[in-house]
């Protein structure tokens, strides 16, 4: 089996891609896997690290029309760029895991003929995966609510009924394990007293992370052996870390951690943003959560994503805008010190969580493959002789 993934712009998007990759490799050993990507910084070495192969195709976001011009060019660059690998690469379906970075093999693959399946992570379809859906002949998404935003009749050839399914995100390795597992504490806390996970997304967070620290002197004064897991993101991590040691507070303060799936199992609340695959997690471990939405991305779709959680009851949400340490200190402290509260939103969380999430996502591509196979023969069989 030869797949492409075409994907890029935020490491969300590589992340699941990742995890679907990984479950058709297993499944499917000796399968060819290639991403293709942006030229984004760390892309690359992000999908070197996990030995597939990647290939970097020229596309930019048209952020104004006075950009038209240039986007045009390099879109027409990367629409040929892709024909001309995915020809050679001769892949047997391609998998568009949203962003403008899936954008231009999406297209090409259309030209071309080769099967598209897209992945939709958000509750609100990215701009790229409503214009692509039209070509696709299966749309795979986490919410059930996503479902309804795309139009029918403009999904797949003939417009297909059922070409979206609610499959879940998959989610990283190690997420979910088993719970003797949180046995394992690589941060050196303490096993007794309220443990609060801090993350920003994959840069981090500087708004999170000030403000944070201006809340902890009142938080460890209203919280009896508070401790905390703080991954600040690669700016800012010195500050946060002198800061932490002249607080005199129980903390673990690190750019990231591989060992995020211990984290949230050790951690009774996290303060985080609400990328799709964060969202994904959260309801895997089923960890209450403060959710900050990054106020800043394509149609504010990290508010709809946290705003699916909190409406339920999984979840918090401060605008970044309304992000003080009075209101930061108020929240925590008021879920930290009710454990009925946050036992609560627990079961919530994990009532959201779709196990097995990466086998049903290949097993759609599986079957869209042998449909297509089917149609092809179906087609051949009823051409005159």
């Amino acid at each position: 089996m030869k797949v492409i993934f075409a994907g890029g712009g935020t490491g969300g998007h590589l992340m699941a891609g990742l995890s679907i990759a990984q479950e058709i490799s297993s499944r499917f050993p000796g399968a060819h896997i290639i991403f293709f990507g942006t030229n984004k910084k760390g892309e690359s070495g992000y999908i070197g690290k996990s030995s597939y192969e990647f290939k970097q195709i020229e596309a930019c976001k048209l952020t104004s029309f006075i950009r038209l011009p240039l986007f045009i060019f390099v879109s027409l660059i990367g629409i040929i760029h892709s024909m001309i690998n995915i020809v050679r690469i001769k892949p047997d379906i391609i998998i568009g895991l949203g962003g403008y970075g899936s954008a231009l093999p999406v297209v090409a693959a259309y030209v071309i003929g080769v099967p598209i399946v897209l992945i939709e992570q958000n509750v609100i379809p990215g701009r790229a995966n409503l214009i692509m859906s039209r070509w696709a002949d299966a749309i795979l998404c986490h919410w059930e609510s996503t479902k309804n935003r795309f139009k029918p009749a403009r999904i797949g050839t003939g417009g297909k009924a059922g070409s979206v399914s609610v499959t879940g995100i998959p989610i990283r390795s190690g997420i979910v394990e088993n719970e003797t597992e949180v046995v394992k504490n690589p941060f050196g806390l303490a096993s007794q007293g309220k443990t609060l996970l801090v993350m920003g997304g994959s840069q981090g967070s500087q708004a999170i992370n000030k403000v944070l620290l201006q809340s902890i002197p009142k938080l460890k004064a209203l919280i009896p052996g508070l401790q905390i897991i703080h991954l600040t993101g690669k700016e800012g991590y010195k500050e946060v870390k002198d800061a932490y040691d002249n607080l005199g507070i129980n903390s673990f303060v690190s750019e990231f951690s591989s060992e995020i799936g211990i984290a949230y199992r050790l951690a009774d609340l996290v303060i985080c943003r609400a990328g799709a695959n964060t969202i994904a997690e959260i309801s895997a471990v089923g960890i209450p959560a403060i959710l900050i939405p990054y106020p800043y991305a394509t149609d504010n779709h990290q508010y709809w994503n946290a705003y699916e959680l909190a409406r339920i009851g999984g979840a918090l949400i401060i605008k970044q805008d309304e992000l003080k340490p009075e209101r930061l200190t108020e929240l925590v402290s008021d879920l930290l010190l009710n454990d009925e509260k946050l036992n609560n939103m627990k079961k919530i969380n994990r009532g959201l969580s779709r196990p097995f999430a990466a086998e049903k996502v290949v097993d759609k591509i599986c079957q869209t493959l042998e449909a297509k196979k089917t149609k092809k023969k179906l087609v051949s069989f009823a051409r005159p002789a």
